[in-house]
């Protein structure tokens, strides 16, 4: 019996012990949500979200971040196989924004929200909890499961029915009704057109999917704006979530600003190619070596990204399923790019660039009501590809020249 007790009264003392320790948070704390704008590296064009309790009376000040990450553990391999791993982490408030506002040149709105002692406390202990080893990490998803959803399913959590979000009014506001996730990003990416077109290469048609305005919250803005008229439940009646907001850092415009993707942007680069797909085709250099050479280097890079988006649709958890970019960036075109040397060119090849052809041409004239979006830049990529397929077809039909 006395072990029975002993053993009792040692499981209870152990759950204690592993129960997080927190200080309460005092009358005078503020618990805000930090609205980071958009950093000129792709994974943070479009901004990011944190929590920041601060309490002088605790000397505590820190911001609780649910998008942390690592390069290390073969961050690159986890990414390419969208299997990475973020999580929450508790970090001095002074440190994140001497990293937002002076190394990274990025806004930082301060949105105070408006809440009781209790309110404040319950709040502290859920992040608190979720910051522990064992409930720290997350598997990351661009558009479902990221830093801005995490905030937002931890208010609905701790306040339940006590707080209410507008989300329809908040998307209706901003002009966004019925948008697509494709519409959404492409407004965060105008100033890295490199970077939108190689996200936008990669996700299928997952991205033109129309999301509820509940989801929107995805993107910080949305997040912040959904703050701004969001109402919680005080002292049995509904008060307005923020009580202040306010800059702490205003970004420097001018130096975000990215000249290269403005003067050297996909369009411009692909319609090079285009111009020097045209002029190969003329008779005098149809047949030359030169022409030979860019067919091989035009299909076979179109080859690569074909192998590169069927590995992200079949072995990968990306949201890349249904990629209509594989219509020109065929997996083909990688082996028979090779027969633009060969002396002997068959039917059946011959026959392959002829329906490469005219299904590139149906996808440009079909190009606005396709069911994916594809990227504009690829317009000029596809009529070169086009253009140098019944090039190489006519070739085929009055046949190959002797070297």
């Amino acid at each position: 019996m006395k072990l029975k007790i002993i053993s009792a009264l040692s499981y209870f003392l152990l759950n204690i012990a592993l129960q997080p320790v927190s200080a309460q948070l005092t009358a005078s704390s503020k618990i805000s949500l930090l609205s980071i704008g958009p950093g000129k590296d792709v994974y943070s064009a479009f901004g990011h979200s944190a929590m920041r309790i601060s309490d002088p009376g605790s000397g505590i000040d820190n911001v609780y971040n649910y998008g942390t990450f690592t390069f290390d553990n073969n961050f690159y391999i986890k990414f390419a196989k969208g299997e990475n791993d973020y999580w929450l982490s508790i970090v001095p408030f002074q440190r994140e924004y001497y990293i937002w506002a002076v190394l990274e040149n990025r806004n930082v709105i301060q949105q105070t929200l408006n809440l009781t002692v209790k309110q404040k406390n319950d709040l502290y202990r859920f992040l608190e909890n979720n910051a522990l080893p064992q409930n720290s990490e997350y598997r990351y998803d661009y558009f479902y499961d990221n830093c801005s959803n995490r905030i937002d399913i931890a208010l609905k959590e701790v306040f339940g029915n006590n707080v209410k979000f507008y989300a329809d009014s908040v998307v209706k506001e901003r002009g966004q009704s019925g948008a697509t996730i494709r519409q959404l990003t492409h407004q965060y990416l105008q100033q890295n057109k490199w970077g939108e077109l190689g996200i936008e290469t990669c996700l299928g048609i997952e991205m033109d999917k129309k999301i509820t305005p509940e989801q929107f919250k995805f993107l910080p803005d949305f997040l912040m704006w959904n703050y701004d008229k969001a109402e919680i439940k005080s002292s049995d009646k509904f008060v307005p979530l923020v009580k202040e907001k306010m800059f702490l850092f205003k970004s420097n415009e001018q130096l975000n600003k990215e000249s290269f993707s403005t003067y050297f942007s996909p369009t411009v680069c692909f319609s090079i190619i285009l111009l020097i797909a045209v002029i190969i085709s003329f008779p005098k250099l149809n047949k030359s070596l030169y022409a030979r050479l860019f067919d091989f280097v035009l299909f076979f890079s179109c080859g690569i990204v074909g192998f590169l988006l069927l590995f992200l649709w079949f072995f990968t958890t990306h949201n890349s399923q249904m990629n209509f970019n594989l219509i020109w960036a065929n997996p083909l075109g990688l082996s028979l790019s090779f027969s633009t040397f060969s002396r002997k060119f068959n039917r059946t090849i011959s026959k392959y660039y002829f329906c490469y052809a005219l299904l590139l041409v149906f996808t440009i004239m079909a190009w606005a009501i396709l069911p994916q979006q594809l990227n504009f830049a690829y317009l000029p990529v596809c009529l070169a590809l086009a253009l140098r397929c019944f090039s190489i077809y006519s070739i085929g039909l009055h046949g190959r020249a002797q070297r």
